[in-house]
């Protein structure tokens, strides 16, 4: 029997990063990622976030590859939204999006950051938190 842990905590957001995911609808959202998610056999343990981006903490599948994972979750949310009318203002999703691997160890405290998104971003704005994101995970960041 194999044995495979594979915890990704990502991060995405809309087209040119525009505040477009609203609060009032933004569980629908919620709701299609994660059955996007399942369907490729992986879990998504929480997602929550901001009108300008996502957080997701999931279970990858060793089924799959992340960036297969991600080019359904973001496609086929993409065609939803724009149809649901609940996200007049978007118009498709970024190219870009950040994936950190993390140890079951962490698992708890990413899950606790993913939750308190609201909170999080009345101080802090996405630029500043994606930096950080990507340097504490030892790569290099890009401006531009």
């Amino acid at each position: 029997m194999s044995y495979v842990s594979s915890l990704y905590h990502i991060v995405f957001a809309p087209y040119q990063r525009m505040p477009v995911i609203n609060n009032d609808n933004r569980h629908h959202l919620y709701r299609v990622l994660a059955s996007e998610i399942q369907r490729d056999k992986s879990k998504a343990l929480i997602i929550d976030g901001v009108q300008d981006h996502i957080h997701i903490l999931l279970s990858l599948s060793p089924e799959i590859a992340l960036s297969s994972l991600m080019r359904d979750i973001k496609s086929k949310s993409s065609v939803w939204m724009k149809s649901s009318g609940l996200f007049p203002l978007f118009k498709g999703w970024a190219k870009e999006y950040g994936a950190f691997s993390l140890s079951h160890s962490h698992k708890d405290a990413v899950y606790k950051y993913i939750e308190n998104q609201q909170n999080h971003h009345s101080t802090t704005d996405l630029d500043t938190e994606f930096r950080r994101l990507v340097m504490k995970a030892g790569l290099r960041f890009y401006e531009g």
